[in-house]
């Protein structure tokens, strides 16, 4: 089977919840409306309060407190409030897998990680605030979650990597294609925005152009997010080659601010988006 014939597999049992269709119907329309986004989010409790409190984390900062849905709603805007409606959802639709099929917590600090680094990275290069970095990188590796659905056996295979063995390329030998590929054909399976998937056609290889900001952030992301989660089997230099940095005109102090960023913040943000999952540090 190839990624799409995985991902069309689990898309009756991992779905998003009908406020994230709703909401993206609404910005579809290209008639905004705030306050109805703010009813629907309102009319689930849980998905309300997580938004108040990833409004009032130190992800957004903001001078003052956000106390209403309508307000974080306001000072969000709508791609964000989708954006963080799909992050609650995608954890929502896998909260389900069981956590003896692989290790949930790795895989949640990984994905996280790789959010909060390209959020970080994508600020300390004036990206466009309305780029979801941070929602692609916080899927990037979501199928994963379906190939452990479909073959767990095959996704243990892919966690046997040995030192410095590249991941993806291990998955391309046991499956056919990368977790990451997964990724992009769940997210059509859910209809998720282009400008979501875009950025990680070439996560792992990516094109080494100068115009090619938003897709080398998300490669350098996801490598110093497998850095932060397996340091015991890679170093920097396994990973990430000078040239892509000269790129984007990036330091080893950057990546080390970006890298301690994620730490910093990884747990509460986790702790936000799946209050179910278990301590990581």
């Amino acid at each position: 089977m190839n990624a799409a014939a995985y991902a069309a597999q689990v898309g009756d049992v991992f779905v998003l919840p009908d406020t994230c269709l709703k909401i993206k119907q609404i910005i579809d329309n290209k008639i905004s409306d705030l306050d109805e986004i703010a009813e629907l989010i309102s009319l689930d409790p849980s998905l309300a309060s997580r938004l108040l409190k990833l409004a009032n984390s130190a992800l957004y900062n903001f001078p003052s407190q956000v106390d209403s849905v309508s307000k974080a709603v306001l000072l969000l805007g709508e791609v964000q409030v989708y954006n963080l409606v799909v992050a609650y959802g995608a954890t929502e639709a896998f909260a389900t897998v069981k956590p003896e099929a692989l290790d949930l917590d790795r895989f949640w600090e990984q994905s996280i990680h790789c959010a909060l680094i390209a959020k970080f990275l994508a600020h300390k290069l004036a990206v466009r605030p309305n780029e979801p970095v941070y929602l692609s990188g916080l899927l990037h590796n979501i199928g994963e979650l379906v190939v452990v659905q479909v073959a767990p056996e095959l996704a243990a295979q892919c966690q046997e990597f040995k030192r410095k063995q590249l991941p993806w390329l291990l998955q391309q030998q046991v499956l056919g294609f990368s977790f990451v590929e997964c990724s992009i054909a769940l997210m059509n399976v859910w209809q998720l925005p282009e400008n979501i998937q875009a950025p990680l056609h070439h996560i792992n290889e990516p094109e080494l152009r100068s115009n090619n900001q938003i897709g080398l952030i998300m490669h350098i992301s996801a490598q110093l997010a497998l850095l932060n989660t397996a340091s015991d089997k890679f170093e920097q230099a396994d990973l990430l080659k000078p040239h892509v940095l000269e790129l984007l005109g990036l330091t080893k102090k950057d990546l080390d601010e970006a890298r301690d960023f994620a730490f910093l913040e990884g747990l509460a943000i986790l702790s936000l988006l799946n209050p179910r999952a278990t301590m990581l540090f």
